[in-house]
């Protein structure tokens, strides 16, 4: 793997909005597509949560088999948005349900700090509990439970980054998935943080810049919303989405990856 640095994570993000610019209507529609299903599967009774968890390995991988599909120039069809569904379902249904069981032993162990404040939060205000979040007060939330959640969520996240892909494109099994994706992901740590700290410049500081200035010339907020949060966000979100695939092409190529986008 060639040297991975912060600046490596910004052009991830400049090569994710070259691919979008390609198409971005299509990459608009997949995404909006992907969030919509998880919607809808999330509100089935009872089971809802754990079917979104599983189902979003399956969609994502459509998503990016999409993307993948522009940097071949072709005009991708709409159907390689349920690619994971034909191939690899299970293991990939099976990734979904292990991170949501990962993830709620994590939010378990704050218990440990704030007596299970942050999980009751995550689980009325996430989970869909039935009980409304707002019953528990956000300041009520302790910052040493918190930093304990994220030192212990930072492997989990790291080890399901890219083992969807490894799944359903590489052919692997969950463990080897989840550990190549936590060895490539801690070795390429410097990208991932430069392509964070790109998601933060573009998806919060600039906008927010933007907005004061405009408020501060007298626009409503209402308008200053319309003008600048809904166009961001949909930009940001395919950018993002193709800015990972783009990652993904250069933390663990392999002649089934995708090809970078030509840069801007």
């Amino acid at each position: 793997m060639n040297r991975i640095g912060l600046a490596t994570g910004w052009q991830w993000f400049r090569d994710g909005f070259a691919r979008y610019r390609r198409n971005p209507l299509l990459m608009l529609f997949w995404v909006m597509s992907y969030w919509t299903m998880l919607g809808l599967a999330g509100l089935i009774p009872v089971a809802g949560d754990l079917l979104v968890a599983a189902l979003a390995p399956v969609l994502l991988v459509g998503v990016f088999s999409g993307c993948r599909a522009l940097d071949a120039e072709a005009m991708p069809s709409f159907t390689l948005m349920f690619s994971g569904f034909r191939n690899r379902l299970q293991p990939l249904m099976g990734l979904g349900v292990i991170h949501f069981l990962l993830t709620l032993s994590v939010l378990a162990l704050t218990a440990l700090f704030d007596g299970g404040t942050l999980l009751q939060f995550m689980a009325r205000s996430t989970l869909g509990a039935g009980v409304d979040a707002s019953t528990i007060d956000p300041e009520s939330l302790s910052l040493s439970a918190l930093l304990f959640a994220l030192a212990l969520y930072m492997p989990v996240m790291m080890a399901f980054a890219y083992a969807p892909l490894l799944v359903a494109w590489r052919g692997f099994g969950l463990g080897k998935a989840l550990f190549f994706s936590l060895v490539a992901s801690w070795r390429a740590w410097q990208g991932l943080l430069g392509l964070f700290l790109a998601i933060l410049t573009f998806g919060i500081f600039v906008p927010a810049l933007a907005m004061m200035l405009l408020i501060a010339l007298g626009i409503s907020e209402a308008v200053v919303t319309s003008l600048i949060v809904v166009p961001l966000m949909a930009v940001l979100a395919p950018t993002v989405v193709s800015a990972f695939l783009s990652s993904y092409s250069e933390v663990l190529p392999d002649n089934e990856g995708a090809a970078p986008a030509q840069p801007i």
